[in-house]
């Protein structure tokens, strides 16, 4: 799978709400969803608000990350009253804005 392909598939789980994961030869020969995750929720936000500045590294966070681990990352920030709640929150909210986007324009 190229690296554009890898990026529509991205953007088109964005589209549908889901991570979608890469075959084990866009990975070479390891599936994605078997890479460690980050289990740090201070982490997963940093990572998902640096992101968030461009469309391949929304992409790749989607692919390699996922937006549930964003949303868990944010729960618990709220839990421990961390300021990267806030972060995370935004973060969320423009994942959310390049999944509509991907969704291309609506007829009616």
């Amino acid at each position: 799978m190229t690296e554009t392909e890898q990026v529509k598939a991205a953007l088109a789980a964005l589209a549908d709400g889901e991570t979608r994961r890469s075959p084990p030869e866009a990975s070479g020969g390891q599936a994605v969803k078997d890479r460690p995750e980050p289990t740090d929720y201070r982490v997963v936000i940093e990572r998902a608000v640096t992101a968030t500045e461009d469309v391949d590294a929304a992409a790749a966070f989607v692919e390699s990350v996922g937006l549930d681990r964003l949303e868990r990352a944010v729960k618990r920030a709220e839990r421990e009253v961390s300021g990267l709640a806030d972060d995370g929150r935004e973060a969320l909210a423009t994942f959310e804005e390049y999944r509509v986007a991907a969704g291309g324009p609506v007829d009616g």
